[in-house]
């Protein structure tokens, strides 16, 4: 027969002193180290104060991402008032433009009505010294070959103008032909009889 088999206690190792000892027990015999790894908690300090630090990181990611979208949103408004502010510059000048355009047809109409003035006065000069047949009523120019007031573009008008001194029923008018010229950057017209 053999021998009732006994359960073996298991051959353990210390971890502290490295001693091998076949023990049941739960500390080693040598120095009195548990065998048992026991899972070490962390402290409650410790958690409270991971806990805050968390908390701090999110509430600085956060601070981070609120500057940084309140950082965009001023961008934006900087640039939508940078645009604003040359909107209305390019608006200035523009009304500033249409108001020199105007005034500059303006002079450019004042100019031709010198012109005629000055065809009637020499129209009536000349009836004076009976060259002409009068009474001269009036002058009339008509622009020809860039003469428009309008077209700022040219620096000289020519015209053809008519000293009135007899005005027919229907409308119609007739007197001596003049051929005007206005220099609209100097302001001086010439003019002469015939055309």
């Amino acid at each position: 027969m053999s021998e009732p088999e006994h359960d073996l206690a298991p051959t353990r190792i210390c971890r502290k002193c490295s001693v091998a000892s076949t023990t049941s027990g739960d500390f080693c015999p040598s120095c009195g180290t548990s065998y048992v790894r026991r899972s070490r908690r962390p402290s409650r300090r410790v958690v409270v104060i991971g806990a805050v630090v968390l908390l701090l990181l999110a509430g600085a990611g956060a601070a981070a991402g609120v500057k940084q979208h309140n950082d965009g949103v001023e961008r934006d408004q900087a640039a939508a008032a940078a645009e604003r502010q040359e909107r209305r510059e390019a608006n200035a000048a523009e009304d500033a433009q249409a108001e020199a355009d105007e005034a500059e047809r303006t002079a450019r109409g004042e100019l031709v009505e010198a012109l005629e003035e000055q065809i009637t006065k020499d129209a009536k000069e000349k009836v004076a010294d009976d060259l002409l047949e009068g009474p001269i009523k009036y002058s009339s120019c008509t622009a020809t070959g860039g003469g428009s007031t309008d077209d700022l573009t040219a620096l000289t008008g020519t015209f053809e103008c008519i000293a009135v001194n007899t005005e027919n029923t229907d409308g119609t008018a007739s007197g001596y032909r003049y051929a005007g010229t206005a220099e609209w950057g100097t302001g001086s017209i010439t003019w002469k009889l015939g055309g």
